[in-house]
């Protein structure tokens, strides 16, 4: 069985949620730390008596960590999704609740590593972002984009903050523009710094566009010759991903775990943080070099199909309740099912765990924070 509970409501996975009819709980806050979400958390432990429990925040984190200790259920801390290394207090707290977890899965190594992990000790273990490239298949529909200008479009999508370093990849657009009018760059998100952004912006530059948040990120990305992500550090980088499974030659800050998606000169290339010039270096090179550049997005579509796919991902999640309901606490995973590729149609396992034989038990219960 599955149970899911949600700090709030309009998360984007409630409709596929409950099309799948799992069972959703939200706990109702009047402020961000509310001490009778406890109550209510508590409530459901007691009548939904699970067997794991698997949080991904901070948050989440905070508010289960007491009550697993209270029924004595094994917890899973899935709150490392970047590679930030930071000695303010969120980081220390974070870093707390990470060492009394009894679990925890990262989706880089590079994020193990900055808070002081490691795969050697049994209990920590590195799950990849997966993607569906099917999905991305189907987004061929290019999407009523006004203002184009050019044959080339280079694109970036994140949210406007202060560790998504959209400043260098405008002061890269305009070293670009500088040389070149065969091109046209986008950016896709909002936040904080959009309004600072924009003002780097000359009013007379009219290949700079701002799209703001899109619901039709991946049909987009069709449209791109390259893919760009500038930032100081990352776990793994989503967008990125979403441009190689469609194919997409990528340019991306060296941090993090962006090394772990991205290979070197194979499938991209890989920058130092904070560098216009090289990064402006890089997406003219491929402009210039069109085979080259389908060389790497194919590579990079295979390398998604291999190592990042939604089937690998639902397969190690799986690997991992079974690993976590077997009391295996002194032992890694096997090294067969971190490595084993799954190419096919994912199908649905609900509530299945996995036996010490390789087999897959249905006894199992498993409660998620989000």
């Amino acid at each position: 069985e599955l149970l899911v509970v949600c700090m709030d409501r309009g998360e984007f996975f409630e409709p596929d949620a409950k099309k799948l009819n799992v069972d959703l709980r939200f706990l109702p806050r009047k402020m961000r730390w509310d001490p009778f979400v406890l109550v209510h958390l508590y409530n459901i432990f007691a009548e939904f008596r699970p067997d794991v429990v698997h949080t991904n925040s901070l948050m989440t984190s905070a508010y289960a960590l007491p009550l697993t200790k209270i029924f004595r259920i094994p917890l899973i801390n899935g709150s490392i999704r970047n590679a930030f290394e930071n000695s303010g207090m969120r980081w220390r707290v974070e870093r707390a609740l990470l060492r009394w977890s009894d679990y925890r899965v990262a989706n880089s190594q590079a994020g193990l590593r900055s808070r002081g992990f490691s795969v050697n000790s049994g209990k920590d273990f590195v799950i990849y972002n997966g993607i569906d490239p099917e999905r991305t298949a189907s987004c061929s529909d290019a999407p009523a984009l006004s203002g184009l200008k050019g044959p080339h479009i280079i694109g970036m999508a994140a949210e406007f903050r202060k560790d998504k370093d959209y400043f260098t990849f405008i002061r890269t657009a305009l070293r670009v523009l500088e040389a070149r009018r065969d091109v046209t760059f986008l950016t896709i998100g909002d936040g904080p710094t959009w309004e600072e952004c924009k003002r780097l912006v000359p009013k007379e530059c009219d290949r700079i566009l701002f799209l703001g948040r899109r619901r039709d990120v991946e049909m987009i990305v069709g449209t791109f010759s390259v893919g760009v992500l500038a930032t100081f550090t990352e776990g793994i980088p989503n967008f990125i991903m979403e441009c190689m499974a469609m194919g997409k030659a990528v340019v991306v800050s060296d941090g993090g775990g962006s090394r772990e998606l991205v290979l070197n000169g194979k499938t991209g290339f890989l920058v130092p943080p904070k560098d216009p010039l090289v990064l402006a270096e890089k997406i003219e090179f491929l402009l210039d070099n069109p085979d080259i550049a389908r060389g790497m997005g194919q590579a990079g579509r295979e390398r998604i199909e291999k190592h990042f796919s939604l089937g690998r991902m639902i397969d190690q999640t799986l690997e991992l309740y079974g690993h976590v309901l077997n009391g295996s606490t002194g032992s890694r995973l096997p090294a067969s099912s971190l490595e084993r590729v799954t190419t096919g149609e994912c199908k649905k396992r609900e509530g299945e765990r996995t036996a010490p034989d390789g087999s897959l038990k249905r006894d199992g219960k498993c409660g998620s924070q989000h």
